[in-house]
């Protein structure tokens, strides 16, 4: 499977937004992550779906939905119609998943679900046949971060080995702390996608490392 980084588009200040976008574009990016967070869930505020509709209409990248969300059947409509590229949410924020699950994928679009550092990849046994993709966080959901989350690289593993053994055919994202000396040991558990934050959008030279990540993939791919 082919692995990518995705920028997290979350902390990027306003007056830096549109060099940002550039910087991504530039650099080969072809998919950011945006968080969709309502402060119920999550003790956070995060982007809405004005946000993603612009960025469907006046972009290039597709476009990869993280519902930190009480409702995400409602969250997941607006931000369908608004351009979304694929819907992640968290399984235990709703009570019926392979309807949501359904729902979503039946609009053309791929559906995932999420898991907190605390959740046990076995809880999503009977979903991951249908699902496109699970985003393992690195770090704990919608709060400061103490850190990247070296136990999470277990989680990534068994997912990876499900896959392998059923064939199934789900990516696995990972979030949270990925830089230049974390994304290996997520690269060797099998992870695909990569989501980083501050890591590029809170430095000087948001060029540089992204070339950190992709020399590691690179590395890692031609082992």
């Amino acid at each position: 499977m082919t692995k990518q980084i995705l920028p997290s588009i979350l902390d990027i200040t306003p007056d830096k937004f549109m060099s940002m976008l550039t910087t991504f574009e530039t650099t080969g990016i072809k998919a950011l992550h945006v968080d969709v967070m309502d402060s119920h869930y999550v003790p956070s505020l995060g982007l809405n779906d004005r946000l993603v509709a612009w960025l469907h209409d006046h972009t290039k990248f597709n476009l990869d939905l993280h519902l930190m969300v009480s409702d995400p059947e409602a969250v997941s409509k607006l931000v369908i119609e608004a351009g979304a590229s694929s819907v992640t949410f968290h399984h235990n924020s709703i009570v019926d998943s392979f309807n949501l699950i359904e729902t979503i994928q039946h609009t053309g679009i791929q559906a995932g679900v999420a898991l907190n550092p605390g959740d046990s990849p076995e809880l999503l046994t009977e979903l991951l046949p249908r699902l496109d993709r699970v985003l393992v966080m690195t770090i704990s959901p919608g709060r400061h971060s103490n850190g990247f989350l070296t136990e999470m690289k277990q989680k990534v593993t068994w997912l990876s080995q499900y896959r392998a053994t059923h064939k199934a055919h789900f990516v696995i994202e990972v979030d949270g702390g990925i830089t230049a000396d974390t994304i290996g040991t997520m690269l060797k558990a099998g992870a695909n996608e990569f989501v980083s934050g501050s890591y590029l959008t809170k430095v000087s030279d948001p060029k540089s490392n992204i070339a950190k990540l992709q020399e590691r993939i690179a590395d890692y791919v031609h082992d």
